[in-house]
């Protein structure tokens, strides 16, 4: 089964051009079989009005009036079955058929009666992209209403565009604010306080923010070789990362299926590790050239934390306001020992509570931990927000 090389184009396109999903959902829908496709992602803060739709050209060919009946009376219907969605594991392609058992009841119901009306379909699959709570994006496809049951091989290739799918979401919740500023890919780059760097297929360095120099110029685990290549003082973990560049890069291109590669880079002169991200990227601001992709590495040092919002992180994942200023001291890099001794607690009382901050966010380490809260709160540089 050949995966199209311009889906996946689309698909990263859309990572800092939104509208880019338009075309991808387009060919989305014809690899797959289905009728029509639609993506759905949201801020789940309450106080945020930040959304985003888009929709095949079968969704965009509706009238103001039909999406209008679909938003005041049909939505409602949709509530459930998409919490069931998320019941499950990220990237779990589920069918309507794994909710409502009773498909004779489901066919007399009315916003199926409706949309097998003016769309001519019925059958529908779909899944949540990625897991993190501080945002909700679902995929939906709709299949013919000449079909009884979702094709098994429809759900094998809705499961092709998942991850490239989640992927590029998870970049673009990165970039969306700064986007908004019509910045271009690079010049964004120095307003997170962050290491995130561009990188050729082969790890030479396009450029680098402020942090990421900082880190490269210590020569401490990770730095620049005498090409302007990533290296690690580990030669093997070097050799790992300039192929996880290379497949990423490849997959920009839509020629691979890598979608990211992750480790620790361990440090001379600290015990705390470097964590490195590469994941692919395309410019579509022709910053660097035309139809250009390479990867995107990020580059986190734990010792010199990047500002997040506790809040938003206590909101999403049910945090009581202990286990957030725990969470909080944990992310600027405090040792178990400093959180007891800063709240004047047992370092025990630390340890219980560092442990329910893990299983509450889904986490098992505290690399894992800081990576989810810089992907929910991206560090934009003080005072650019």
């Amino acid at each position: 089964m050949n995966f199209p090389d311009k889906i996946v184009t689309d698909i990263y396109d859309a990572a800092s051009d939104p509208n880019s999903w338009f075309p991808a959902l387009d060919a989305c829908a014809v690899f797959v079989g289905s009728r029509s496709a639609n993506l759905m992602f949201h801020d789940t803060e309450e106080q945020s009005n930040w959304r985003f739709n888009a929709g095949s050209e079968l969704w965009r060919s509706l009238t103001q009036d039909q999406v209008k009946m679909f938003e005041t009376f049909f939505w409602k219907y949709d509530l459930e079955p998409w919490e069931f969605v998320h019941r499950h594991q990220k990237q779990s392609v589920l069918v309507d058929g794994d909710y409502y058992r009773d498909d004779e009841a489901l066919k007399r119901r009315e916003d199926y009666m409706y949309y097998r009306d003016i769309m001519h379909v019925f059958r529908r699959a779909g899944a949540k992209l990625n897991d993190n709570l501080c945002w909700s994006d679902n995929i939906a496809f709709q299949f013919s209403a000449d079909h009884d049951a979702v094709p098994s091989e429809s759900i094998s290739r809705i499961q092709m565009i998942l991850p490239h799918a989640a992927k590029s979401v998870e970049t673009w919740h990165t970039f969306a604010q700064l986007k908004r500023k019509n910045n271009t890919l690079l010049s964004m780059l120095d307003q997170l306080d962050v290491g995130m760097c561009v990188v050729r297929s082969d790890g030479t360095l396009i450029d680098g923010n402020t942090e990421a120099h900082r880190i490269l110029d210590a020569c401490d685990g990770l730095m620049l070789d005498s090409d302007d290549k990533l290296t690690c003082t580990d030669s093997t973990l070097s050799a790992e990362m300039r192929q996880a560049c290379k497949e990423v890069s490849d997959t920009a291109i839509g020629s691979g299926q890598t979608v990211e590669w992750m480790r620790s880079v361990k440090r001379r002169a600290t015990d705390q590790s470097l964590l490195l991200e590469v994941a692919p990227i395309r410019d579509t601001d022709g910053d660097l050239g035309r139809e250009w992709g390479g990867a995107f590495v990020t580059i986190i040092d734990p010792l010199n934390p990047a500002p997040f919002d506790a809040r938003r992180m206590s909101v999403a994942y049910g945090l009581t306001p202990t286990e957030t200023e725990v969470c909080k001291l944990l992310v600027q890099g405090r040792t178990k020992s400093e959180i007891a001794e800063i709240r004047n607690v047992s370092e025990h009382t630390v340890k219980v509570q560092v442990k329910s901050i893990y299983r509450r966010t889904n986490t098992h380490r505290i690399g894992e931990l800081i990576r989810l809260v810089l992907k929910s709160s991206p560090p934009i540089r003080r005072g650019m927000g």
